[in-house]
């Protein structure tokens, strides 16, 4: 018996978008094990792209920080960075932490942040996929993006895969590796689309209560997927 079950809603394409390199939307709940998921993917030679990263790499962009900074004010920067050190130091970074405190509690700033990330963005995203398919032959990009199909960047995938876990088992991880409450999960959540919703416009959802190993094997259905598509 497995804790970690497969469920395939569709199929894609049988031609990818981007030659013959095939990109994977992955997408989750929150909590589900989604960036444990990507990890395996990579392992498996895949080449990762984690918005998450490149949502850092934009906030530290000196022209998005400048409007940022004008929309939000200056208690979104980081308490350590708030006197420069002697000799001139760099700039006051933003706190993530704080500007989601402040973004998720209020749909329209929410909305405000996004109009100034999410361009720049999909750019990093569009010129690594780009990059890649010029680079290889074939292979599969995965995109680990959250807020994929919020944001409208599923248009640049071939295949979305979901990944799933029980409330309690996401609740636990979230509180074990990002300190978080019941009540910062549940407004997370209401920032972003249901999650049926969600599980309803992947071409796979993989249910990831177990442990890595049984991941790993449910992972293993991707490739079956994108077999079915046409690619070996």
């Amino acid at each position: 018996m497995t804790l970690c079950n497969v469920s395939t809603n569709t199929l894609p394409r049988a031609s990818f978008k981007h030659g013959d390199i095939a990109v994977v939307g992955l997408i989750g709940a929150i909590g589900s094990g989604k960036s444990e998921a990507a990890r395996i993917l990579a392992e498996r030679g895949a080449c990762v792209i984690d918005a998450d990263a490149v949502g850092h790499e934009v906030l530290a962009d000196r022209a998005v920080r400048a409007r940022l900074l004008e929309r939000f004010g200056s208690g979104i920067l980081a308490e350590r960075d708030a006197r420069p050190a002697a000799g001139g130091a760099a700039e006051p970074v933003i706190d993530r932490r704080r500007l989601g405190k402040l973004v998720f509690a209020d749909s329209e700033a929410l909305r405000d942040l996004e109009a100034v990330v999410h361009p720049r963005m999909r750019a990093r995203f569009e010129a690594a996929i780009l990059d890649y398919a010029h680079a290889a032959a074939s292979g599969l990009v995965v995109l680990d993006a959250a807020v994929l199909l919020e944001a409208g960047w599923d248009d640049l995938c071939d295949v979305i895969v979901y990944l799933d876990a029980s409330p309690s088992v996401r609740l636990k991880r979230v509180q074990t590796s990002r300190g978080w409450t019941a009540e910062m999960l549940e407004a997370r959540e209401r920032a972003q689309l249901p999650l049926e919703s969600k599980k309803g416009r992947a071409d796979l959802v993989v249910r990831n209560d177990g442990d890595r190993h049984a991941l790993a094997q449910a992972l293993e259905e991707l490739d079956r997927l994108l077999g079915r598509a046409g690619v070996a």
